[in-house]
């Protein structure tokens, strides 16, 4: 009787039941492979490295680990540029090995670059790729104005991606991090963690290329007054490209080669030192990836008067209030000759950050630091170079990326974590040391600094950096007479 009355066609309770159950459990099933998604894509890369970097583990030389760290990706390459300057914790051939790829980065011309390209910023067509870099490719391109004319531009286009790739790999070193300071707690101070965490900060900056294209106005404006020192133009920017000026001139790598007068090389020296004073003393925002690729320099007007080019901004830093009081504080004690106050300053640094909570023997600190630095900052007597190296031989053929490492080593020593901010200061001095040395081998780099550390009417203080000053040029000059 009751089943009489159930419309014709319509499933009976039971079906029903079932269907719904089966609906019930498939939507549960797709939830559960949303969810576990990320976690198994995870563990497919971590057994993709794993296979790739077994061969470093097994024969740990600096060859082997720098294959590793290519093949394992855009990533693991940045880290391995950041990690080249660690020379206090890695060996020094590993260190040079893994700098080799600041220059050697893996590129190839993209299909999916072109498409991406012309989708995102319409009249755009990509042409001869022109160099690679952990995170995007650069390409020459044609764009279409708005009156129908076509200009060639720089095209930097994000790799294909990278954005979920940063974020895998992040997690995994994040868990590395935490493993190995479980299994060995005397690493604690390093707080790997955190560092891990202020590399994938940096990274950040540059997969959304909107941010270079800010960072390039930023330096545009505080440089707009400066016409030797120039920023390509933005003209079109998104999350995954950007389209600037071109670049006029050749690198600076290339330039120091070249054979120009003394003259010349010395205005190039000039220049350069004057816009990273000005950069780190009055604007407090400096270019993060100073290698000589990113630089350009061309020569322009009837007098061929040199101009520099900036490019490659994605990694800038904003001084932060702690870090401009130091750099202040430092140079001054350094231009006065008190190396404990110069020590004061670098250790005070870390204290304001938090860094010296497992700190041993902070005065054996400040004045292993002082007398290091002082030493580095100007050609100095015996009684100062002796707290540091047994012999003037050892002094004289210290160059100023190894002083970089030897601070970093006492910090190292001294369980203080090194401030991050001052370790991407001085990473992005060390990578253009060489060219600055090689174009103004024995001029002092402070110099450029006592326009913007003194003020006008700071007589006393302006004659007393002059002195330092001679007095160490004359040193320098007799050392290499000598």
């Amino acid at each position: 009787m009751g089943g009489a009355d159930r419309p014709l066609g319509s499933p009976a309770p039971a079906q029903r039941r079932r269907r719904t159950l089966g609906l019930v459990l498939l939507a549960a099933l797709l939830a559960g492979v949303v969810l576990a998604w990320p976690v198994l894509r995870t563990l497919q890369r971590a057994c993709y490295l794993l296979v790739i970097w077994a061969p470093a583990l097994l024969w740990r030389s600096p060859g082997t680990v720098v294959f590793s760290l290519q093949s394992s990706g855009p990533v693991f390459i940045k880290l391995a540029q950041w990690l080249s300057t660690r020379r206090d914790i890695l060996p020094g051939e590993l260190c040079d090995a893994m700098g080799m790829l600041h220059e050697h980065v893996p590129c190839s011309l993209s299909q999916a670059d072109i498409s991406r390209a012309a989708q995102s910023v319409p009249g755009l067509e990509l042409g001869q790729l022109l160099g690679g870099g952990c995170v995007a490719q650069v390409y020459l391109g044609d764009l279409l104005d708005q009156h129908g004319e076509t200009k060639q531009v720089a095209v930097k286009v994000r790799r294909e991606h990278i954005v979920p790739l940063l974020h895998t790999d992040l997690t995994l070193l994040r868990w590395t991090a935490r493993c190995l300071t479980a299994l060995r707690p005397s690493l604690q101070w390093m707080a790997m963690e955190r560092a891990v965490d202020n590399f994938g900060w940096y990274m950040t900056q540059q997969v959304d290329l909107r941010i270079e294209a800010e960072h390039a106005r930023h330096f545009a404006r505080n440089f707009r007054r400066r016409p030797a020192v120039r920023v390509p133009r933005v003209v079109n920017s998104t999350e995954s490209v950007l389209v600037m000026e071109l670049a006029q001139g050749v690198s600076l790598s290339e330039f120091v080669k070249q054979n120009h007068s003394h003259e010349l090389r010395l205005e190039v020296h000039a220049l350069l030192t004057d816009m990273m004073a000005k950069m780190g003393l009055q604007d407090n925002f400096l270019h993060g990836d100073l290698h000589p690729g990113n630089l350009f320099i061309s020569l322009e007007g009837k007098h061929s008067r040199p101009v520099v080019t900036l490019i490659d901004l994605g990694i800038s830093i904003e001084m932060s209030k702690n870090l401009q009081d130091f750099a202040k504080s430092a140079m001054l004690a350094a231009f006065r000759m008190r190396p404990l106050d110069l020590g004061d300053a670098m250790v005070k640094l870390h204290q304001r950050e938090g860094l010296v909570e497992h700190c041993k023997n902070l005065d054996e600190l400040t004045f292993k630091v002082g007398y290091l630095l002082l030493a580095g900052c100007f050609m100095v007597d015996e009684s100062i170079w002796s707290k540091t190296f047994p012999t003037y031989q050892d002094y004289n053929g210290t160059r100023v990326s190894e002083y970089f490492t030897l601070l970093m080593r006492y910090l190292s020593e001294h369980r203080v974590r090194v401030s991050p901010d001052l370790w991407s200061v001085m990473t992005a001095f060390a990578l253009i040391e060489g060219s600055i040395a090689e174009l103004g081998f024995g001029v002092n780099v402070l110099g450029a600094c006592t326009p913007y550390l003194f003020n006008p009417w700071d007589i006393p203080g302006r004659i007393q950096g002059a002195l330092s000053l001679k007095s160490s040029g004359e040193k320098s000059q007799a050392a290499r007479a000598g």
